[in-house]
């Protein structure tokens, strides 16, 4: 891998950390004024697009252990975003509901994240914007490639 010359793949890499810190500086400080933290919104929306699932259906969905949606879900309930329900069909299995209060965070977490979007993408047009998404795309691809070689050993 060289590293001497403009554009090399670790200068790519220390590129997209850099913004990465960035990003999640900003989120953090957008969130503190909710009590949310950073993977938590993800949550609130998933909530709101599953209708009531149980922990394992968000695990799932976000791709993360169970144990760290079981953090995160106790955290929201102690926030009073969630509640949890007894599965009317099942009594051993708990779905995890949107409060009041998580549904309307959620509506303002929505507007940060596009006012986040906007701020990152507003030095790029139309073009630029659909390149930069299909770059980003292959970048995750030759991730989820790596992911799945380090799962398997």
């Amino acid at each position: 891998m060289q590293n001497n010359h403009k554009g090399s793949m670790r200068e790519v890499l220390d590129a997209y950390v850099r913004l990465n810190q960035t990003y999640a500086f900003c989120m953090q400080r957008t969130l503190q004024k909710y009590g949310l933290y950073e993977g938590q919104p993800a949550i609130l929306f998933k909530l709101r697009e599953l209708k009531n699932p149980n922990q394992n259906d968000i695990a799932t969905a976000l791709r993360i252990s169970k144990s760290s949606a079981g953090i995160s879900l106790r955290r929201l309930e102690k926030g009073g975003f969630i509640r949890r329900e007894q599965d009317k069909a099942d009594s051993r299995c708990n779905r995890i509901v949107l409060t009041k209060k998580g549904e309307e965070f959620a509506h303002w977490c929505d507007l940060d994240m596009d006012m986040m979007a906007a701020n990152l993408m507003e030095n790029f047009d139309a073009e630029e914007r659909e390149r930069v998404l299909d770059m980003l795309r292959r970048m995750q691809a030759g991730l989820e490639n790596m992911r799945a070689r380090i799962k398997s050993k």
